[in-house]
């Protein structure tokens, strides 16, 4: 049995797989695997997830399909079939693309179609994976080689908007703090390897709830799995 996670790059790719290297552990325990797969780019995202979400639904029974891309509704998609200006818009789009290829591709009737989307997840890293490196406050600081505070931003962290997104936060950490570029494949994977549990992603000091959509994602894997991640 396996979640399949469809993602736009590789650097989101590694960054969950790190953060949950012992949840998949525990997975794999009872039969349960996590494969996460990258469609390249936002634009590539939206042309191939139906066929390919809809492929692993109905390939097995058990299967669970997650739609995953960030979150950046721009003019570009704006003035297309996948126009979306929020997460439950995105949801929806990801919703229908899915429907079209169960209906066009597979030939499933509406009925068939609905128990199918009951193994179906559609989401968002909101904006972007980023988010999770400014939610490892401690961790990320430890990255950057600095004691210093790293400045304030949006709580929830995903609260973060588009004129300065959880990326353009954590490049501008990188370039001020060690003079140096960030490099999404190498330094989220730096960060997220030292939390110790995700419970710190999920929540901060104050008990306020840092990730909430995330965090829904992971609720939803777990429920449907009978394995919690934290």
């Amino acid at each position: 049995m396996k979640v399949w996670i469809f993602v736009e790059g590789e650097s989101d790719r590694i960054a969950l797989n790190t953060l949950w290297m012992k949840w998949r552990e525990l997975l794999r325990k009872v039969g349960w695997g996590i494969h996460i797969i990258t469609l390249d780019n936002k634009s590539k995202f939206f042309n191939k997830f139906g066929s390919r979400a809809a492929e692993k639904l109905v390939n097995n029974e058990d299967d669970l399909v997650i739609g995953l891309p960030d979150l950046y509704p721009n003019s570009v998609f704006n003035s297309s079939e996948h126009k979306h200006d929020n997460l439950s818009e995105l949801k929806s789009v990801l919703t229908r693309l899915l429907k079209d290829s169960l209906d066009r591709v597979f030939g499933l009737s509406k009925p068939q179609i609905d128990v199918m989307l009951g193994r179906f997840h559609p989401t968002a890293l909101k904006h972007d994976a980023e988010m999770l490196l400014l939610a490892a406050r401690d961790e990320l600081r430890g990255v950057l080689g600095t004691s210093e505070a790293l400045g304030n931003w949006r709580h929830p962290v995903e609260e973060q908007n588009q004129t300065k997104p959880p990326k353009y936060v954590v490049n501008e950490l990188f370039r001020t703090k060690t003079g140096r570029r960030y490099c999404d494949t190498v330094h989220a994977k730096a960060v997220l390897e030292k939390v110790p549990d995700i419970k710190t992603i999920l929540y901060c000091k104050g008990n306020q709830l840092q990730c909430p959509v995330f965090k829904e994602l992971m609720d939803w894997i777990g429920n449907k799995t009978g394995v919690p991640a934290y």
